[in-house]
């Protein structure tokens, strides 16, 4: 038994050690590296997403002053000219990996504070799943003279060429791979799907189980259009002309 748990330990700071120097490498090394020009996702948010009408949204400064100049954006807010229900945006990395980010990182400075984190499988319309990081997420906002806490649900995961994962660890892993063995880094695209929780807001406004129902439909019908993999000939060819 000890020489069984001795081996484990021993194997996990072998692949530990070997994580390491494969991310000084990339670290020390990424100016050589071939940017592959092949991506896992399509740059064209849907007009229309879970019946709701959509507006293009533009780049932040602070997002253009922040992040790679080659950095590619697709932002769309879904809802009314005064209601957004539900957000989505991808961000494509460029050349440099800094593109891309865990979100757990920046949203505290933003303002907003993380409650919980999970990763929700959600069945797609071809068998497949896709695993996705959910954020129980929220921020105090001024309502006449009150002050009052918004709960938004915060989803998102990460789109390589040919591979998909609701884990940041994960695709460093990846791309350390893609670099030690094929001297490629890999254009990852970050993807972003939320939804606010509008219960005590609006008269309408739906609470957190049925905003949580509401957003995962909403991700289920929009990864086909985005994602290359879950794509039909049909379904590509319709995008293309859009």
């Amino acid at each position: 038994m000890f020489g069984s748990n001795l081996s484990k330990v021993i194997i996990r700071c072998v692949v530990t050690v070997c994580i390491l120097v494969v991310g000084v490498y990339f670290c020390f090394s990424s100016s050589s590296l071939d940017v592959s020009p092949k991506t896992g996702v399509v740059m064209d948010l849907p007009q229309t997403l879970a019946g709701l009408s959509g507006k293009e949204q533009p780049v932040s400064p602070a997002e253009k002053a922040i992040l790679p100049a080659d950095t590619e954006f697709a932002k769309m807010a879904y809802g009314t000219d005064h209601i957004q229900r539900v957000h989505a945006q991808i961000v494509l990395a460029g050349a440099e990996k800094r593109s891309i980010h865990r979100p757990e990182v920046c949203l505290p400075g933003q303002g907003w504070t993380i409650k919980s984190s999970q990763t929700v499988p959600i069945p797609l319309t071809d068998e497949k799943t896709l695993n996705v990081t959910l954020l129980n997420i929220s921020i105090p906002v001024r309502v006449g003279n009150d002050t009052r806490e918004l709960t938004q649900l915060f989803a998102y995961w990460f789109v390589g060429y040919g591979t998909t994962t609701p884990s940041h660890f994960v695709r460093i892993a990846k791309t350390n791979m893609d670099v030690l063995l094929h001297n490629t880094n890999h254009r990852w695209a970050y993807v972003i799907v939320s939804a606010p929780v509008l219960a005590g807001f609006l008269p309408d406004g739906q609470d957190l189980p049925a905003t949580k129902a509401f957003l995962l439909d909403a991700i289920r019908e929009l990864a086909p259009q985005i994602m290359k993999s879950e794509q039909s000939p049909d379904l590509a060819q319709a995008i293309s002309t859009r």
